[in-house]
C-alpha cells in the first residue's frame, strides 16, 4: 500500500521543483539583463522617470530625517551645555565663599596688627570688640559691643577706637556690663565727663572733656585756668584723674595719655577757658573697638 500511494507524490513534487528552479534561473537572468542595460545606459531614462516620480514622496522622509537628527543634535547640545554652566556655577560659589573667608581673615589679621601697634605705642592691655548696636539718633549716646563679663570686661574702662590714618583715641567709657555684651557711654554724649589735659605743651592745661552732642555740637574742653596758655591746634589727652570726679558714670578706670581730640578754637569767659574739640575718631563711625583693660607692667 505504501508504495502505491508514494509513487504519485513523488511525481507530483518533481515538476515543482522544475518550477521553482526554472523561476530562479529566469530572476537570474533578468537581473544580469538589467546589470548588462544599465552599465550600456539604456535604463536611463527609466531611472529618471522613476526619480521624478519617488522625488515628492523621498523629499519629506529625508527632511524628517534631518530634522530628527537635529533635534536629537541640540537635545544632546543642551544637555552639555546645561552640565557645563552647572559646573560653572559651582567653580563661581566655592571662589565667593573662599572670596569672603579670605575677607573675614583679612580683617581678622588687620585688628590684630593695628591691636599690637596699639599695645607697643601706649603700654595698654586691649580687648578686641565688634559694635553690634550703634548709638540712636535721639536720646543718649550709647552703644553696645560684644564683650561682656566673660571677657573681663568692668564698668568704668576705656574703649578706643582707630579712624584711617587717626591714632587710637578715646570714644567713650563702659557704662554697663552683661554677661556677653557691654553699654558703651560715648564721650560725646551730655552725661559724659573725661579729665583731660593738653598734651605737646610746656605747660598742660587741666580741664573736663564735656560731651556736647545734645546741644549741637562734640566736645568741650571747660575748666581751664586762664593762666595757661589754650590755642587752636593742640592736642588733647585724658588725664589719667577721673576716679576723684564725682560724676555719675564710673570712670576710674581711664588710663592717662589716652587721644581724645584736637582743639578747633578757644573761648575766655570768667576766670576760665574753655575749647572746642574734634575728636580724633567719629564714635559714629567705628565698627571695630578696643576696650583697655589695664596698663603693662
Amino acid at each position: 500500500m505504501r508504495t502505491t500511494f508514494d509513487a504519485p507524490n513523488q511525481r507530483r513534487s518533481e515538476p515543482l521543483s522544475r518550477r521553482r528552479f526554472s523561476l530562479i534561473l529566469l530572476l537570474l537572468c533578468g537581473a544580469l539583463a538589467l546589470i548588462a542595460l544599465d552599465q550600456q545606459g539604456w535604463l536611463d531614462p527609466v531611472k529618471s522617470r522613476a526619480q521624478s516620480v519617488l522625488l515628492p514622496l523621498t523629499r519629506p522622509l529625508t527632511q524628517a530625517r534631518i530634522a530628527a537628527g537635529n533635534a536629537v543634535s541640540n537635545l544632546a547640545g543642551r544637555g552639555a551645555l546645561q552640565a557645563q554652566l552647572e559646573a560653572y556655577e559651582r567653580t563661581i560659589s566655592a571662589l565667593r565663599e573662599e572670596n569672603i573667608r579670605l575677607k573675614a581673615s583679612e580683617h581678622k589679621v588687620k585688628q590684630l596688627e593695628q591691636q599690637l601697634q596699639i599695645q607697643q605705642t601706649y603700654g595698654w592691655k586691649t580687648l578686641d570688640a565688634a559694635v553690634v548696636l550703634g548709638s540712636s539718633d535721639t536720646g543718649r549716646r550709647i552703644m553696645r559691643v560684644n564683650r561682656g563679663k566673660v571677657d573681663g570686661v568692668a564698668v568704668g574702662m576705656a574703649i578706643v577706637a582707630k579712624e584711617g590714618g587717626s591714632p587710637a583715641a578715646l570714644i567713650g567709657v563702659v557704662d554697663k556690663v552683661y554677661a556677653q555684651t557691654a553699654d558703651v557711654l560715648l564721650i560725646i554724649d551730655y552725661g559724659s565727663t573725661i579729665s583731660a589735659r593738653t598734651a605737646g605743651t610746656e605747660i598742660p592745661a587741666d580741664g573736663l572733656v564735656v560731651g556736647q552732642w545734645q546741644v549741637g555740637s562734640r566736645l568741650q574742653l571747660t575748666g581751664v585756668s586762664r593762666d595757661v596758655p589754650l590755642q587752636a591746634g593742640q592736642y588733647v589727652v585724658t588725664a589719667g584723674l577721673s576716679k576723684a570726679l564725682a560724676t555719675d558714670t564710673p570712670i576710674a578706670q581711664v588710663p592717662p595719655d589716652v587721644p581724645i581730640g584736637t582743639i578747633l578754637m578757644t573761648d575766655e569767659a570768667g576766670h576760665s577757658q574753655s575749647a572746642e574739640i574734634q575728636p580724633f575718631v567719629d564714635p559714629d563711625r567705628v565698627r571695630n573697638v578696643w576696650v583697655i583693660t589695664g596698663l603693662k607692667q
